[in-house]
């Protein structure tokens, strides 16, 4: 009888019991169940890990051969197991505070989202023993019907006159004859530890408003990056005004890239002048700071 039995609901009680009854070095933590939604835009995509305690993550669907990527491996874990629905890991040592391993995983059947990436991070009080994934999937067509609306109302909004057109900005005196744009190469320290890469930036410039577009790229093996504070001032120390932040997309996952602008108060420092643009994470692990900033 028991050769009839499907393995992974017992699996599955074997790995609970088997966290739950693990003793935590350093103190005792609280072990904690998460569930967890994909896509995960806006979520909370870490996972807190600690050594000799099992962590689990469960998906509602099947992964694909060889679809696990986990960063340290070999250093940091004393096991890895790997089932069709589940990944679980031990660390054998504690990930030092801002460490960050990325763990990707892939989906077999090609549906979207294709993949996963988790970030496993230094656990405190709490454990993420186990980790519920469900993933909204998404079929090719659905997300074709969907690319043809957006690129509709792009089309409508780039095109578009009145209050959202080119004439709306001459109208309400955003676009006056005497903007002027400007192309620069920001300078990033050498030692910055962020994980992004300026690729170009230009500044737009009025008597009334400025406008600094800086287009950013997340590096390869890097955490996720979210923009937190935004500072800019002049080389001499002079603060500038920001008005307003937007980037087009709320996260940098690694490898991609995104656009930021900031537009500032009517512009008080000479034409030509540098400025230095400061970006801070939200998790306020890091800064990156741009310096030759010109608009």
């Amino acid at each position: 009888m028991l050769g009839s039995l499907n393995p992974l609901p017992l699996m599955l009680l074997l790995l609970a019991c088997a966290a739950a009854a693990q003793s935590q070095p350093g103190g005792e933590r609280k072990l904690r169940q998460r569930t967890l939604s994909l896509p995960a835009a806006g979520e909370d995509v870490t996972v807190r890990v600690a050594r000799g305690t099992l962590t689990t993550l469960t998906f509602d669907s099947n992964l694909g051969m060889k679809g696990v990527q986990l960063g340290g491996r070999e250093s940091h874990f004393e096991r890895v197991d790997e089932h069709e629905r589940l990944v679980s890991f031990k660390p054998k040592v504690d990930l030092v505070p801002g460490e960050r391993l990325l763990l990707t995983v892939r989906f077999a059947d090609g549906a979207a989202p294709a993949e996963a990436t988790f970030e496993l991070i230094a656990a405190g009080d709490e454990v993420d023993a186990s980790v519920e994934v469900i993933r909204r999937t998404r079929s090719v067509e659905a997300l074709q019907v969907e690319l043809r609306e957006l690129r509709a109302k792009y089309a409508a909004l780039r095109d578009g006159s009145g209050d959202g057109g080119p004439e709306g900005m001459v109208l309400s005196g955003w676009l006056t004859q005497d903007i002027r744009v400007r192309r620069f190469d920001a300078r990033v320290p050498p030692d910055n530890s962020s994980g992004l890469r300026v690729e170009d930036g230009v500044g737009y410039r009025t008597g009334k408003w400025a406008l600094v577009a800086v287009r950013l790229r997340s590096q390869p093996g890097t955490r996720r990056w979210t923009l937190g504070e935004v500072k800019l001032s002049s080389v001499r120390g002079a603060p500038v005004k920001v008005l307003s932040v937007r980037m087009d997309r709320p996260q940098l996952a690694p490898g991609e890239e995104g656009l930021l602008l900031v537009r500032t108060e009517a512009p008080w420092w000479e034409l030509g002048e540098e400025l230095r643009l400061e970006l801070k994470d939200k998790e306020g692990s890091g800064s990156l700071p741009l310096s030759g900033v010109v608009f």
